[in-house]
């Protein structure tokens, strides 16, 4: 029988951590005793996440006087023990119970909004990475094919000249060598130019014209091509940094988008814990009320009081009914929105852990808008703004500055036009801007406008989180003074109502005014529960804009673990 609750146990456990739905096992105490090798099983440590599946332990009872698996919790002795959750990420969440931390962190991780902008900052990272690419040298490989309209005329009457005038020297040389053999007398220099004057007429009558008709028209070629930068006027430099600046600004941005969403999330969550408070309130009013109008049917049945009392004991439970009904729907409302902002199925079943508990805040008004000042996401996306702005306008400077390149090329399949063109050549090229039609000056003087409208945004943006943060930390304060004089008023409300139930349990008060000290107390915690809530609101609007979201949730830790 042990070997076989062992089994069916272990079974139990894969599937838990195999499930698409949250599962919850319960270890009895007389289990683990009986059965010594489930302590092993339900080891935290030897169950793991998965990337389908997030895995969560929480607190349970073990029954002590259960000798079976049980998924029950009506045992009536009961030790403290953990049971384990499986769920699967962005589906299922049944049975969970999530704290202000645990909503925050699902809500960041299913939300598609932050998808995108982690994907905008992909973008820009490939393109700042893809900028350095401007300073290596680009090599291509180029091919040509050129189809001309009539065949190419070659004038090569030069050459022909050239030949005419060598063969005439040469001629006027060889006669005078001849005559010399001959013995006659070395030729003159006027005799020697009638020779050469002769000859060149002669040959220029005997030789063709050097004229050529290339019959090809249709020529192909291929090579490669290199051309590295060497100075463009620090147009790449400003271009590398544009785009390490617009990197950044993605980053700044997506941080005040995960704390935009982090603040919806926040803002839900006060909601709905303050619905759920309010119930809370709403079901002990309508208990005490009850309890009231049960007193009154006692001493109304006793002949103590007239039936008005009762009368309007029963109304007063119908109202409070009424009330808690109203109540309720709005908390059900509340609460499917919640698990639409987290990014869960709307019919899943999650408990809110968390309630409204006051806790201090230590920062100064200074400490808070210099730390907004410093971190404010806006204000850091704006001061990226300045940095593109000014890169922007370095940019358009350099076109006013020389361009050198190094080029090369080698020819891999030439067809040449002329037999004197080489097979490579390698070289360097200057080029400066002259005149592009006041295109260039244009652009610069907008680039430098652009700089100056960043700058004076940046000082208002400045001006506006410091006015902001002053507005917050006032509310603030009025909040945690309202909720400090309601603590007051709700002992007193307490005092009244025992009070005025007393006096109307001794005959002496009226039903009026037990209903009437319960409905005040009502109002005192409703009203007390809605300073908490604009107290908290308040301050995640603070620390969300602050970009400090872990203070935020430390203050929140300090309040629920009182």
């Amino acid at each position: 029988m042990k070997i076989f609750r062992f089994v069916v146990m272990f079974i139990l456990l894969a599937g838990i951590i195999n499930a698409q739905d949250n599962v919850t096992i319960k270890i009895t105490s007389d289990n683990i005793k009986e059965v010594g090798k489930v302590e092993p099983i339900v080891n935290i440590s030897a169950i793991k996440s998965t990337p389908d599946t997030k895995v969560v332990i929480e607190t349970v009872e073990i029954a002590k006087d259960n000798g079976t698996l049980s998924s029950n919790s009506d045992s009536p002795s009961m030790d403290t023990t953990s049971h384990i959750i499986v769920i699967p990420n962005g589906k299922s969440m049944k049975n969970v119970t999530l704290s202000l931390k645990d909503a925050i962190e699902i809500s960041q991780e299913n939300s598609d909004k932050i998808r995108q902008y982690e994907m905008k900052l992909r973008q820009k990272e490939d393109e700042n990475l893809a900028a350095w690419g401007n300073f290596l040298p680009s090599i291509d490989l180029e091919w040509k094919y050129t189809h001309l309209n009539d065949p190419l005329s070659i004038d090569l009457d030069p050459i022909r000249q050239v030949i005419i005038q060598m063969q005439s020297s040469n001629q006027a040389e060889l006669t005078n060598i001849y005559g010399l053999l001959s013995g006659r007398p070395a030729l003159t220099v006027d005799q020697k130019n009638l020779v050469t004057s002769a000859a060149s007429a002669h040959l220029n009558d005997l030789l063709p014209p050097f004229s050529e008709t290339l019959k090809k028209q249709d020529y192909k070629s291929a090579a490669f091509i290199g051309v590295q930068p060497l100075f463009v006027g620090g147009k790449l430099i400003a271009a590398k940094k544009y785009a390490a600046s617009e990197e950044e600004y993605s980053r700044l941005e997506l941080s005040k988008i995960k704390n935009e969403v982090i603040n919806e999330t926040i803002k839900y969550y006060l909601q709905t814990v303050l619905m759920q408070e309010v119930v809370k309130t709403r079901i002990n009013v309508l208990n005490g009320i009850k309890m009231h109008r049960d007193d009154a049917k006692k001493l109304f049945d006793e002949g103590l009081i007239a039936n008005y009392h009762l009368l309007r004991a029963e109304v007063a439970v119908s109202e409070a009914e009424r009330n808690l009904t109203r109540d309720q729907n709005s908390f059900n409302t509340l609460m499917v929105a919640f698990k639409i902002n987290l990014g869960i199925n709307s019919e899943e079943e999650i408990i809110l852990s968390d309630s409204l508990v006051y806790s201090e805040i230590k920062d100064s008004l200074k400490q808070l808008i210099d730390n907004a000042i410093a971190n404010n996401p806006l204000l850091k996306m704006i001061s990226q703004k300045r940095i593109a702005a000014a890169q922007k306008y370095n940019s358009a400077r350099s076109e006013f500055l020389p361009k050198v390149v190094a080029f090369a090329r080698y020819d891999l399949y030439p067809e040449y036009l002329s037999a004197l063109e080489p097979r490579w050549a390698v070289g360097v090229s200057a080029q400066i801007n002259l005149f592009h039609g006041f295109k260039d000056y244009l652009n610069l003087q907008s680039a430098d406008k652009l700089e100056d409208e960043v700058s004076f945004l940046e000082a208002d943006a400045i001006k506006k989180v410091t006015l902001q943060m002053t507005n917050y930390y006032n509310n603030l304060k009025t909040s945690a003074t309202d909720y400090k004089k309601l603590n007051s008023t709700l002992l007193l409300a307490e005092e009244n109502l025992r009070q005025n139930d007393k006096r109307f349990n001794s005959g002496l008060g009226t039903s009026l005014e037990v209903i009437d000290a319960q409905l005040s107390l009502q109002k005192v915690k409703l009203d007390r529960l809605s300073s908490l809530y604009n107290y908290f609101s308040i301050m995640s609007e603070i620390y969300t804009s602050n970009n400090n979201i872990d203070e935020l949730i430390r203050i929140w830790n300090i309040g629920v673990s009182k």
